[in-house]
């Protein structure tokens, strides 16, 4: 628990570190600074009371699995919380639309609870895209990526070298992230192609015309795929939706591809698996898209918005024609790349939900003793990473009935709670109504569905779990 309690102390510490950005924005626009240094003092002050209470315990670096789990959970949790104190005062202090505004933030969904952005200071809203430029990338992995300098420290000896990578190896894959390492893919490669794609988007877009404020906001939102905007108007320039679209992709699309284009290895990234997967589930949806749709702008931008869940509009989804809906809801479901900032099932995990009922109905037509391989591109995926596949997805499929039985019963009606629930999972943050007069169960229904999206599941329930069987 010690060990647990300095790891969540060093994140905190980290994030505060954040709020510079929306410090000098409030400056320079002349704006209030107090909410965003209370929350990075809380933020200081929670990590060093923290890394007090592990001063006195012997020195062990190893965490496991389980506490990764925990601590993942922790950090999102509390980020959010502590997050929340700088919408407090633009939500004449309702405490439940803050911490749902800094939730949809950090964990990149892109729902909001403001009917209208017109007002609401520059510096907050920069605050709320960053949220989802951090989360997109997740607040551990900055951490992990101290944990590895650490690691490479001269100084250390063997032991605390090894305790140090299983601790890594753990938060990794508590994260979503277990196949980075195995696979090749550094921390700080991810954060170096982080950061070079930001800085791209924001030259881009600046060079489209997009005011200099309004390009940092909309790479922040576009590239962690969060969808947040900084205006009730959204953009018209067909030069400006490209630039967006293409950093959506880019975020939907794993990092393990992104690093083999950036060592040169072209022709691994054209043959990467699961980005050719995603990009075929987008065709076939424009194919269909198109047959209710014959709008070409508002089809490709749509599809491809919900595709990578990123969530960006440019037209009003509820006066879309149904079928319309139907393509951006399955999109919703099924997301972009595993080890990308995107949210949904992930499109490797939907392709073998699909596949795996044809699959299996071959295996039965075989004799008993034959062996029927289940095969993704010519290569075998093993039998047990199809069952924690089907498990996840009845677990998604479940907890998308659950959320859409509590929205339904608050009074909504079911396409509209089967909408939201589907994209407060999917980490998505399309909308069908306004959410600022929401019931407030349905906030808080919402707020666990993006926590459970953004964290594939599984960490809050386990955490959910082990509150529990403390309290019996």
């Amino acid at each position: 628990m010690n060990l647990l309690l300095r790891y969540l102390g060093y994140i905190l510490i980290i994030s505060s570190v954040f709020r510079v950005v929306p410090i000098f924005a409030a400056i320079a626009y002349d704006e209030p600074i107090l909410s965003f240094v209370i929350s990075a003092i809380v933020s200081i002050i929670l990590g060093l009371i923290f890394l007090r209470l592990d001063m006195n315990s012997r020195r062990n670096n190893s965490i496991s699995f389980s506490q990764a789990l925990i601590l993942v959970t922790l950090s999102f949790v509390l980020l959010s919380l502590i997050g929340a104190i700088s919408f407090l005062e633009s939500f004449n202090y309702n405490l439940i639309d803050a911490v749902f505004e800094s939730v949809s933030g950090l964990t990149t969904t892109g729902l909001s609870v403001y009917s209208t952005v017109q007002g609401v200071a520059k510096s907050l809203l920069l605050w709320r895209a960053m949220l989802q430029w951090i989360g997109g990338l997740g607040i551990v992995m900055f951490f992990l990526f101290l944990l590895s300098l650490k690691r490479q420290t001269p100084t250390k000896n063997i032991a605390e070298i090894e305790e140090l990578s299983v601790s890594e190896t753990f938060l990794y894959r508590a994260q979503g992230f277990s196949g980075a390492t195995r696979l090749g893919v550094r921390i700080s490669s991810a954060i170096k192609i982080y950061l070079v794609y930001t800085f791209a988007g924001i030259a881009m877009l600046f060079l489209t015309g997009m005011p200099f404020y309004d390009s940092v906001a909309m790479t922040f939102t576009s590239i962690s795929t969060g969808g947040f905007t900084v205006s009730d108007a959204f953009y018209s320039d067909n030069l400006q939706l490209l630039v967006l679209s293409l950093l959506m992709l880019a975020g939907a699309t794993s990092f393990i591809a992104h690093d083999r284009l950036f060592r040169g290895k072209i022709r691994d990234f054209l043959h990467h698996t699961e980005r050719n997967i995603l990009f075929a589930f987008i065709g076939v949806a424009l194919l269909v898209a198109f047959v209710s749709s014959q709008n070409v702008r508002v089809v490709i931008f749509e599809v491809v918005s919900a595709y990578t869940t990123t969530g960006y509009t440019i037209a009003s989804v509820a006066s879309l024609p149904k079928l319309f809906i139907l393509v951006i809801m399955v999109g919703m479901v099924i997301g972009g790349c595993t080890l990308s900032t995107a949210g949904g099932l992930k499109a490797f995990r939907s392709y073998v939900v699909l596949k795996g009922p044809f699959w299996y109905l071959r295996k039965l037509s075989n004799p008993v003793n034959a062996v029927t391989p289940f095969k993704v591109r010519n290569k075998p995926v093993k039998e047990k990473s199809l069952v924690m596949i089907q498990i996840f997805f009845s677990a998604w499929i479940l907890l998308l009935l659950l959320g859409t039985f509590v929205l339904v019963a608050v009074g909504n009606n079911l396409l509209d709670a089967s909408f939201q629930m589907t994209s407060a999972l999917g980490t998505v943050g399309l909308s069908t109504m306004d959410l600022s007069v929401l019931h407030w169960a349905g906030k808080i229904t919402l707020i666990f569905g993006m926590l459970l999206g953004r964290l594939e599941l599984f960490p809050l329930l386990f955490f959910i779990r082990k509150l529990v069987k403390r309290s019996i």
